[in-house]
Protein backbone atom coordinates (compact mmCIF):
# COMPACT_ATOMS: atom_id res chain seq x y z
CA UNK A 1 0.00 0.00 0.00
CA UNK A 2 1.17 3.69 -0.84
CA UNK A 3 0.53 6.09 1.45
CA UNK A 4 -0.93 9.61 -0.45
CA UNK A 5 0.10 12.63 0.70
CA UNK A 6 -1.99 14.82 2.63
CA UNK A 7 -2.51 17.00 -0.57
CA UNK A 8 -3.21 14.50 -2.52
CA UNK A 9 -6.00 12.64 0.09
CA UNK A 10 -7.50 15.82 -0.03
CA UNK A 11 -7.79 16.05 -3.89
CA UNK A 12 -9.46 12.77 -3.75
CA UNK A 13 -12.13 13.40 -1.07
CA UNK A 14 -13.09 16.40 -3.07
CA UNK A 15 -12.99 14.61 -6.35
CA UNK A 16 -15.29 12.01 -4.84
CA UNK A 17 -18.03 14.37 -3.21
CA UNK A 18 -17.92 15.75 -6.58
CA UNK A 19 -18.72 12.57 -8.40
CA UNK A 20 -21.28 11.56 -5.62
CA UNK A 21 -22.91 15.16 -5.77
CA UNK A 22 -22.94 14.91 -9.99
CA UNK A 23 -24.01 11.22 -9.83
CA UNK A 24 -27.26 12.02 -8.13
CA UNK A 25 -27.60 14.89 -9.69
CA UNK A 26 -27.35 13.18 -13.52
CA UNK A 27 -29.62 10.37 -12.11
CA UNK A 28 -32.25 12.86 -11.23
CA UNK A 29 -31.93 14.44 -14.50
CA UNK A 30 -32.20 11.13 -15.98
CA UNK A 31 -34.90 9.66 -14.55
CA UNK A 32 -37.29 13.13 -14.46
CA UNK A 33 -35.94 14.34 -17.56
CA UNK A 34 -35.13 11.75 -20.11
CA UNK A 35 -37.71 9.23 -18.46
CA UNK A 36 -34.92 6.45 -17.89
CA UNK A 37 -36.14 3.23 -15.55
CA UNK A 38 -39.47 4.72 -15.62
CA UNK A 39 -42.42 2.30 -15.01
CA UNK A 40 -45.03 4.69 -15.10
CA UNK A 41 -44.98 8.42 -16.87
CA UNK A 42 -44.41 11.49 -14.51
CA UNK A 43 -46.81 14.51 -15.01
CA UNK A 44 -44.20 16.65 -12.99
CA UNK A 45 -41.01 16.04 -11.89
CA UNK A 46 -40.32 16.20 -7.74
CA UNK A 47 -38.86 19.63 -6.66
CA UNK A 48 -35.09 19.47 -6.68
CA UNK A 49 -34.61 20.89 -3.37
CA UNK A 50 -35.84 18.18 -1.69
CA UNK A 51 -33.55 15.53 -3.18
CA UNK A 52 -30.81 18.18 -2.05
CA UNK A 53 -32.21 17.77 1.53
CA UNK A 54 -31.31 13.95 1.35
CA UNK A 55 -28.37 14.27 -1.33
CA UNK A 56 -26.54 16.59 1.48
CA UNK A 57 -26.89 13.52 4.17
CA UNK A 58 -25.86 10.95 1.33
CA UNK A 59 -22.48 12.93 0.81
CA UNK A 60 -21.67 13.14 4.85
CA UNK A 61 -22.67 8.98 4.63
CA UNK A 62 -20.63 8.21 1.75
CA UNK A 63 -17.44 10.81 2.56
CA UNK A 64 -17.57 9.33 6.16
CA UNK A 65 -17.74 5.42 5.03
CA UNK A 66 -15.01 6.38 2.29
CA UNK A 67 -12.60 7.44 5.62
CA UNK A 68 -13.57 4.91 7.73
CA UNK A 69 -12.38 2.54 5.02
CA UNK A 70 -9.01 3.93 4.46
CA UNK A 71 -9.52 5.52 1.08
CA UNK A 72 -7.65 8.54 1.24
CA UNK A 73 -5.28 6.33 3.85
CA UNK A 74 -3.94 4.01 1.70
CA UNK A 75 -3.35 3.58 -2.31
CA UNK A 76 -3.13 -0.21 -3.64
CA UNK A 77 -0.52 -0.97 -6.24
CA UNK A 78 -2.88 -2.80 -8.53
CA UNK A 79 -5.28 -1.77 -10.27
CA UNK A 80 -7.71 -4.24 -9.52
CA UNK A 81 -7.11 -3.71 -5.64
CA UNK A 82 -8.01 0.17 -6.05
CA UNK A 83 -11.04 -1.12 -8.07
CA UNK A 84 -12.23 -3.28 -5.05
CA UNK A 85 -11.03 -1.28 -2.10
CA UNK A 86 -13.70 1.72 -3.88
CA UNK A 87 -16.43 -0.62 -4.57
CA UNK A 88 -15.93 -2.10 -1.49
CA UNK A 89 -16.56 1.23 0.38
CA UNK A 90 -19.13 1.82 -1.79
CA UNK A 91 -21.39 -1.27 -1.32
CA UNK A 92 -21.79 -0.35 2.57
CA UNK A 93 -22.24 3.60 1.95
CA UNK A 94 -24.88 2.78 -0.43
CA UNK A 95 -26.52 0.42 1.72
CA UNK A 96 -26.85 2.65 4.76
CA UNK A 97 -28.39 5.27 2.65
CA UNK A 98 -30.53 2.74 0.87
CA UNK A 99 -31.90 1.55 4.72
CA UNK A 100 -32.04 5.36 5.62
CA UNK A 101 -34.58 6.41 2.89
CA UNK A 102 -36.35 3.05 3.70
CA UNK A 103 -37.38 4.02 6.78
CA UNK A 104 -37.65 7.95 6.04
CA UNK A 105 -41.67 8.57 5.44
CA UNK A 106 -42.02 11.76 5.13
CA UNK A 107 -40.97 12.09 1.46
CA UNK A 108 -41.20 9.13 -0.95
CA UNK A 109 -37.39 8.96 -2.99
CA UNK A 110 -37.25 7.32 -6.12
CA UNK A 111 -35.34 4.03 -6.07
CA UNK A 112 -34.93 4.41 -9.90
CA UNK A 113 -32.35 7.68 -8.75
CA UNK A 114 -30.62 5.70 -5.95
CA UNK A 115 -30.28 3.16 -8.45
CA UNK A 116 -28.80 5.10 -11.50
CA UNK A 117 -26.73 7.07 -9.07
CA UNK A 118 -25.27 4.03 -7.83
CA UNK A 119 -24.60 2.54 -11.28
CA UNK A 120 -23.00 5.81 -12.72
CA UNK A 121 -20.72 5.61 -9.28
CA UNK A 122 -19.78 2.17 -9.71
CA UNK A 123 -18.19 3.15 -13.43
CA UNK A 124 -17.62 6.82 -12.22
CA UNK A 125 -15.37 6.56 -8.34
CA UNK A 126 -12.51 4.74 -9.28
CA UNK A 127 -10.98 6.78 -12.24
CA UNK A 128 -9.75 9.27 -10.54
CA UNK A 129 -7.65 6.92 -8.09
CA UNK A 130 -6.68 4.41 -11.40
CA UNK A 131 -5.65 7.19 -12.89
CA UNK A 132 -3.73 8.49 -9.95
CA UNK A 133 -2.10 5.38 -9.70
CA UNK A 134 -1.29 5.29 -13.58
CA UNK A 135 0.93 8.53 -13.35
CA UNK A 136 2.53 7.51 -10.66
CA UNK A 137 3.63 4.17 -12.53
CA UNK A 138 4.92 5.78 -15.04
CA UNK A 139 7.08 8.50 -12.48
CA UNK A 140 7.88 5.12 -10.99
CA UNK A 141 9.49 3.67 -14.31
CA UNK A 142 10.97 7.07 -14.49
CA UNK A 143 13.23 6.82 -11.40
CA UNK A 144 11.14 9.69 -10.18
CA UNK A 145 9.24 9.37 -6.40
CA UNK A 146 10.90 6.23 -5.49
CA UNK A 147 11.10 5.78 -1.56
CA UNK A 148 14.53 4.76 -0.67
CA UNK A 149 14.75 1.07 0.97
CA UNK A 150 16.60 -1.36 2.82
CA UNK A 151 15.94 -4.97 3.38
CA UNK A 152 17.97 -6.71 6.10
CA UNK A 153 19.56 -9.83 5.61
CA UNK A 154 21.86 -11.83 2.39
CA UNK A 155 20.21 -14.77 2.53
CA UNK A 156 17.88 -16.51 0.10
CA UNK A 157 14.86 -15.04 1.27
CA UNK A 158 16.41 -11.60 1.42
CA UNK A 159 18.40 -11.77 -2.26
CA UNK A 160 15.00 -13.29 -3.61
CA UNK A 161 12.75 -10.47 -2.11
CA UNK A 162 15.45 -7.87 -3.44
CA UNK A 163 15.50 -9.43 -7.32
CA UNK A 164 11.41 -9.04 -7.05
CA UNK A 165 11.30 -5.27 -5.52
CA UNK A 166 13.72 -4.25 -8.71
CA UNK A 167 11.91 -6.20 -11.42
CA UNK A 168 8.37 -4.40 -9.93
CA UNK A 169 8.79 -0.57 -8.80
CA UNK A 170 5.24 -0.71 -9.10
CA UNK A 171 5.47 -1.13 -5.63
CA UNK A 172 7.12 2.64 -5.51
CA UNK A 173 10.47 1.40 -3.44
CA UNK A 174 14.11 2.00 -4.79
CA UNK A 175 16.00 -0.73 -2.73
CA UNK A 176 19.21 0.94 -2.26
CA UNK A 177 20.79 -2.60 -0.89
CA UNK A 178 20.88 -5.19 1.88
CA UNK A 179 22.30 -4.95 5.34
CA UNK A 180 24.52 -8.25 6.90
CA UNK A 181 22.80 -9.38 9.61
CA UNK A 182 24.36 -12.09 12.21
CA UNK A 183 27.95 -13.89 11.39
CA UNK A 184 26.05 -14.65 7.91
CA UNK A 185 29.41 -14.20 5.07
CA UNK A 186 27.69 -12.24 2.14
CA UNK A 187 27.89 -13.80 -1.55
CA UNK A 188 29.90 -12.16 -3.58
CA UNK A 189 28.39 -9.52 -6.12
CA UNK A 190 25.45 -8.47 -3.87
CA UNK A 191 25.19 -4.79 -2.66
CA UNK A 192 26.04 -5.11 0.89
CA UNK A 193 25.51 -1.16 2.18
CA UNK A 194 26.93 -2.20 5.80
CA UNK A 195 26.25 -4.71 8.88
CA UNK A 196 24.09 -4.59 11.43
CA UNK A 197 26.05 -2.38 13.39
CA UNK A 198 26.10 0.07 10.64
CA UNK A 199 22.34 0.76 10.81
CA UNK A 200 22.39 4.53 11.60
CA UNK A 201 25.07 5.03 8.83
CA UNK A 202 23.33 3.24 6.41
CA UNK A 203 19.61 4.80 7.32
CA UNK A 204 21.68 8.56 6.91
CA UNK A 205 23.70 8.20 3.96
CA UNK A 206 21.10 6.53 1.98
CA UNK A 207 18.31 8.33 2.86
CA UNK A 208 16.39 4.82 3.58
CA UNK A 209 12.67 5.51 5.00
CA UNK A 210 11.41 1.92 4.77
CA UNK A 211 13.40 -1.11 6.08
CA UNK A 212 12.32 -4.52 5.21
CA UNK A 213 12.88 -7.56 7.54
CA UNK A 214 12.67 -10.79 5.96
CA UNK A 215 11.75 -13.45 8.85
CA UNK A 216 15.00 -14.79 9.79
CA UNK A 217 16.25 -13.00 12.29
CA UNK A 218 16.52 -14.27 15.93
CA UNK A 219 13.40 -12.65 18.20
CA UNK A 220 15.99 -10.47 20.32
CA UNK A 221 17.61 -9.49 17.38
CA UNK A 222 14.27 -8.56 15.30
CA UNK A 223 13.02 -6.71 18.56
CA UNK A 224 16.64 -4.58 18.87
CA UNK A 225 15.98 -3.83 15.01
CA UNK A 226 12.41 -2.48 14.98
CA UNK A 227 13.19 -0.25 17.96
CA UNK A 228 16.59 1.46 16.56
CA UNK A 229 14.38 1.91 12.75
CA UNK A 230 11.47 3.59 14.94
CA UNK A 231 13.91 5.75 17.14
CA UNK A 232 15.61 6.93 13.73
CA UNK A 233 11.98 7.41 12.31
CA UNK A 234 12.06 4.65 9.81
CA UNK A 235 9.43 2.54 9.07
CA UNK A 236 10.10 -1.60 9.58
CA UNK A 237 8.30 -4.18 7.82
CA UNK A 238 8.57 -7.70 8.76
CA UNK A 239 8.62 -9.95 5.98
CA UNK A 240 7.40 -13.40 6.98
CA UNK A 241 8.37 -16.92 5.49
CA UNK A 242 5.23 -17.11 3.51
CA UNK A 243 4.55 -14.58 1.82
CA UNK A 244 4.33 -16.49 -1.28
CA UNK A 245 1.39 -17.47 -0.63
CA UNK A 246 -0.24 -14.58 -0.51
CA UNK A 247 -2.29 -14.54 2.57
CA UNK A 248 -5.21 -12.29 2.49
CA UNK A 249 -6.63 -11.01 6.10
CA UNK A 250 -9.57 -14.14 6.12
CA UNK A 251 -6.82 -16.46 6.54
CA UNK A 252 -6.08 -14.76 10.01
CA UNK A 253 -7.20 -16.50 12.49
CA UNK A 254 -5.88 -15.84 16.19
CA UNK A 255 -5.95 -18.38 19.67
CA UNK A 256 -5.06 -17.08 22.97
CA UNK A 257 -2.83 -13.91 21.62
CA UNK A 258 -1.43 -16.76 19.10
CA UNK A 259 -1.72 -15.80 15.42
CA UNK A 260 -2.48 -18.45 12.70
CA UNK A 261 -2.19 -18.31 8.98
CA UNK A 262 -4.68 -20.86 7.49
CA UNK A 263 -4.34 -21.05 3.72
CA UNK A 264 -6.64 -23.30 1.75
CA UNK A 265 -5.97 -22.40 -1.78
CA UNK A 266 -8.57 -24.92 -3.10
CA UNK A 267 -11.45 -23.70 -2.06
CA UNK A 268 -15.02 -25.81 -1.88
CA UNK A 269 -17.42 -22.96 -2.68
CA UNK A 270 -19.30 -24.71 -5.25
CA UNK A 271 -22.23 -22.38 -5.33
CA UNK A 272 -18.87 -19.80 -6.48
CA UNK A 273 -17.70 -22.59 -8.97
CA UNK A 274 -21.12 -23.00 -10.57
CA UNK A 275 -21.52 -19.20 -11.34
CA UNK A 276 -18.48 -19.10 -12.83
CA UNK A 277 -19.20 -22.03 -15.02
CA UNK A 278 -22.78 -20.26 -15.72
CA UNK A 279 -20.75 -17.36 -16.86
CA UNK A 280 -18.30 -19.15 -19.05
CA UNK A 281 -21.00 -21.11 -21.02
CA UNK A 282 -23.13 -17.27 -21.05
CA UNK A 283 -20.02 -15.53 -22.52
CA UNK A 284 -18.15 -18.26 -24.45
CA UNK A 285 -21.23 -20.02 -26.38
CA UNK A 286 -22.39 -16.93 -28.24
CA UNK A 287 -18.36 -15.92 -29.07
CA UNK A 288 -18.16 -19.41 -30.69
CA UNK A 289 -21.10 -19.09 -32.62
CA UNK A 290 -20.29 -15.79 -34.06
CA UNK A 291 -16.46 -16.86 -34.28
CA UNK A 292 -17.18 -19.93 -36.51
CA UNK A 293 -16.88 -18.13 -39.82
CA UNK A 294 -14.02 -16.57 -38.83
CA UNK A 295 -12.51 -20.72 -37.92
CA UNK A 296 -13.32 -21.90 -41.20
CA UNK A 297 -11.82 -18.79 -43.26
CA UNK A 298 -8.56 -19.62 -40.73
CA UNK A 299 -8.99 -23.05 -40.80
CA UNK A 300 -9.07 -23.06 -44.84
CA UNK A 301 -5.75 -20.65 -44.97
CA UNK A 302 -4.09 -23.03 -42.67
CA UNK A 303 -4.28 -25.78 -44.64
CA UNK A 304 -3.84 -24.02 -48.03
CA UNK A 305 -0.27 -22.92 -46.87
CA UNK A 306 0.99 -26.16 -45.19
CA UNK A 307 0.24 -29.80 -45.19
CA UNK A 308 -1.30 -30.82 -41.89
CA UNK A 309 -4.26 -30.63 -40.33
CA UNK A 310 -5.78 -27.30 -39.09
CA UNK A 311 -6.01 -27.86 -35.49
CA UNK A 312 -3.17 -28.34 -33.10
CA UNK A 313 -4.93 -31.05 -30.45
CA UNK A 314 -2.55 -31.27 -27.65
CA UNK A 315 -2.28 -32.79 -24.70
CA UNK A 316 -2.31 -30.19 -21.35
CA UNK A 317 -2.63 -30.48 -17.90
CA UNK A 318 -5.67 -29.10 -16.28
CA UNK A 319 -7.44 -28.67 -12.65
CA UNK A 320 -5.67 -30.83 -10.27
CA UNK A 321 -3.04 -32.20 -12.80
CA UNK A 322 -6.64 -34.18 -14.74
CA UNK A 323 -4.93 -33.82 -18.10
CA UNK A 324 -7.23 -32.60 -21.28
CA UNK A 325 -6.72 -32.10 -25.46
CA UNK A 326 -6.57 -28.29 -25.70
CA UNK A 327 -7.75 -27.27 -29.23
CA UNK A 328 -5.46 -24.77 -31.24
CA UNK A 329 -5.50 -23.33 -34.68
CA UNK A 330 -2.02 -24.41 -36.17
CA UNK A 331 0.48 -21.99 -36.68
CA UNK A 332 3.70 -24.36 -36.95
CA UNK A 333 5.06 -27.10 -39.68
CA UNK A 334 2.47 -30.70 -39.04
CA UNK A 335 5.50 -32.17 -37.09
CA UNK A 336 6.42 -29.33 -35.11
CA UNK A 337 6.20 -31.74 -31.80
CA UNK A 338 8.94 -34.25 -33.36
CA UNK A 339 11.09 -31.62 -33.75
CA UNK A 340 10.76 -29.70 -30.26
CA UNK A 341 14.66 -31.38 -29.80
CA UNK A 342 16.00 -29.85 -32.24
CA UNK A 343 15.45 -26.04 -30.97
CA UNK A 344 15.15 -26.43 -27.11
CA UNK A 345 16.58 -29.33 -24.36
CA UNK A 346 13.85 -29.50 -21.93
CA UNK A 347 16.53 -31.50 -19.60
CA UNK A 348 19.47 -28.85 -19.81
CA UNK A 349 16.82 -25.77 -19.01
CA UNK A 350 17.39 -23.94 -15.63
CA UNK A 351 13.60 -23.97 -14.96
CA UNK A 352 10.87 -25.84 -16.58
CA UNK A 353 10.13 -23.57 -19.19
CA UNK A 354 10.89 -22.13 -22.61
CA UNK A 355 9.71 -19.54 -25.43
CA UNK A 356 11.25 -19.44 -28.24
CA UNK A 357 11.95 -15.69 -30.12
CA UNK A 358 12.42 -17.14 -33.70
CA UNK A 359 11.11 -20.61 -33.68
CA UNK A 360 11.79 -22.10 -37.50
CA UNK A 361 8.69 -24.20 -36.80
CA UNK A 362 5.80 -21.51 -37.45
CA UNK A 363 4.38 -21.06 -40.38
CA UNK A 364 4.42 -17.59 -41.96
CA UNK A 365 0.52 -17.44 -41.35
CA UNK A 366 0.99 -18.76 -37.72
CA UNK A 367 3.42 -15.92 -36.72
CA UNK A 368 0.31 -13.72 -38.00
CA UNK A 369 -2.17 -16.02 -36.12
CA UNK A 370 0.02 -15.85 -32.84
CA UNK A 371 0.34 -11.89 -33.25
CA UNK A 372 -3.71 -11.45 -32.52
CA UNK A 373 -3.76 -14.54 -30.62
CA UNK A 374 -6.41 -16.21 -33.07
CA UNK A 375 -4.47 -19.54 -32.77
CA UNK A 376 -6.23 -19.85 -29.07
CA UNK A 377 -9.82 -19.12 -30.90
CA UNK A 378 -10.40 -22.69 -30.87
CA UNK A 379 -9.51 -22.60 -26.61
CA UNK A 380 -13.78 -21.65 -26.46
CA UNK A 381 -14.53 -25.27 -27.53
CA UNK A 382 -12.41 -26.52 -24.49
CA UNK A 383 -14.47 -23.56 -22.41
CA UNK A 384 -18.10 -24.91 -23.75
CA UNK A 385 -16.70 -28.31 -23.06
CA UNK A 386 -15.56 -27.44 -19.22
CA UNK A 387 -11.98 -28.36 -19.48
CA UNK A 388 -10.80 -24.73 -19.35
CA UNK A 389 -12.50 -21.48 -18.45
CA UNK A 390 -12.32 -18.45 -19.46
CA UNK A 391 -10.49 -16.72 -16.98
CA UNK A 392 -7.22 -19.08 -14.88
CA UNK A 393 -3.91 -20.04 -14.96
CA UNK A 394 -2.12 -20.78 -18.00
CA UNK A 395 -2.23 -24.34 -19.39
CA UNK A 396 1.19 -25.90 -19.96
CA UNK A 397 2.03 -29.36 -21.19
CA UNK A 398 2.38 -32.81 -19.38
CA UNK A 399 6.09 -32.49 -19.87
CA UNK A 400 7.01 -29.18 -18.14
CA UNK A 401 4.28 -30.03 -15.61
CA UNK A 402 6.37 -33.03 -14.54
CA UNK A 403 9.34 -31.23 -13.38
CA UNK A 404 7.24 -28.81 -11.33
CA UNK A 405 8.12 -28.55 -7.63
CA UNK A 406 5.95 -28.28 -4.99
CA UNK A 407 5.42 -24.80 -5.02
CA UNK A 408 4.99 -24.71 -8.67
CA UNK A 409 2.08 -27.57 -8.88
CA UNK A 410 -0.14 -24.63 -6.76
CA UNK A 411 -1.03 -23.30 -9.90
CA UNK A 412 -2.89 -26.75 -10.79
CA UNK A 413 -5.33 -25.82 -7.92
CA UNK A 414 -7.69 -24.11 -10.35
CA UNK A 415 -8.40 -24.13 -14.02
CA UNK A 416 -7.11 -23.22 -16.97
CA UNK A 417 -7.98 -20.42 -18.70
CA UNK A 418 -8.22 -18.85 -22.23
CA UNK A 419 -6.73 -15.69 -20.71
CA UNK A 420 -5.42 -15.00 -17.02
CA UNK A 421 -2.97 -12.93 -15.06
CA UNK A 422 -0.09 -14.33 -16.33
CA UNK A 423 -1.43 -14.18 -19.89
CA UNK A 424 -1.66 -10.77 -19.34
CA UNK A 425 0.86 -9.47 -17.53
CA UNK A 426 3.83 -11.86 -18.26
CA UNK A 427 3.33 -12.42 -21.90
CA UNK A 428 7.05 -11.91 -22.31
CA UNK A 429 8.48 -13.31 -19.47
CA UNK A 430 10.90 -16.14 -19.11
CA UNK A 431 10.86 -16.22 -15.26
CA UNK A 432 9.00 -18.95 -13.92
CA UNK A 433 8.75 -17.73 -10.57
CA UNK A 434 7.39 -14.78 -11.37
CA UNK A 435 4.78 -16.37 -13.93
CA UNK A 436 3.79 -19.26 -10.73
CA UNK A 437 3.16 -16.10 -8.78
CA UNK A 438 0.82 -14.21 -10.86
CA UNK A 439 -0.93 -17.38 -11.27
CA UNK A 440 -0.84 -18.25 -7.41
CA UNK A 441 -2.02 -14.33 -6.88
CA UNK A 442 -5.20 -15.51 -9.42
CA UNK A 443 -5.98 -18.74 -7.48
CA UNK A 444 -6.17 -16.95 -4.01
CA UNK A 445 -7.82 -13.47 -4.96
CA UNK A 446 -9.87 -14.91 -7.24
CA UNK A 447 -13.28 -13.59 -8.08
CA UNK A 448 -16.27 -12.83 -10.39
CA UNK A 449 -15.04 -8.77 -10.27
CA UNK A 450 -11.07 -10.13 -10.56
CA UNK A 451 -12.70 -12.17 -13.90
CA UNK A 452 -14.35 -9.14 -15.28
CA UNK A 453 -11.20 -7.07 -14.93
CA UNK A 454 -8.82 -9.97 -16.58
CA UNK A 455 -11.07 -9.89 -19.43
CA UNK A 456 -11.63 -6.09 -20.20
CA UNK A 457 -7.91 -6.28 -19.93
CA UNK A 458 -7.26 -8.81 -22.07
CA UNK A 459 -7.85 -6.97 -25.49
CA UNK A 460 -5.33 -4.63 -24.46
CA UNK A 461 -2.70 -7.12 -23.86
CA UNK A 462 -3.56 -8.87 -27.00
CA UNK A 463 -3.60 -5.34 -29.42
CA UNK A 464 -0.19 -4.60 -27.63
CA UNK A 465 1.12 -7.64 -28.50
CA UNK A 466 4.02 -7.93 -26.27
CA UNK A 467 5.45 -11.50 -25.95
CA UNK A 468 3.26 -12.91 -28.72
CA UNK A 469 5.32 -15.68 -30.83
Amino acid sequence: MVRPSRRLATLLLLADAGLVLGAFLLAYWLRFRWGVLALTPVAAPPPLADYGRALAVALVVFLGVFWQRGLYRSLPPRGFDVIEQVLSALALAALLVFAATFYYRAFSYSRSVSILALGILVLALPLPRLAVLQRRRKAYRRGEGLVPALIVGTDERATSLLRRLEDHRRYGLDVRGLLAAGDATPRAGLPVLGTRADLDRVLSEHGIREVLVPDGLGRLELFELLEDCSRCGVRAHVVPRVYDLFVTPRDFSELYGVPFISVREERDDRLGLAFKRAFDLAVATPLLLLSLPLLALLALLVRLESEGPAFFVQRRIGRNGVPFDMWKLRSMVADAPARLAEVVDLDALEQPVYKLHDDPRVTRLGRFLRRWSLDELPQLFNVVGGTMSLVGPRPETAEVVARYDAHQRRRLKAKPGLTGLQQIEARDSLDLDERIQLDVYYIRRRSFLFDLWILARTPWAVLHGRGAR
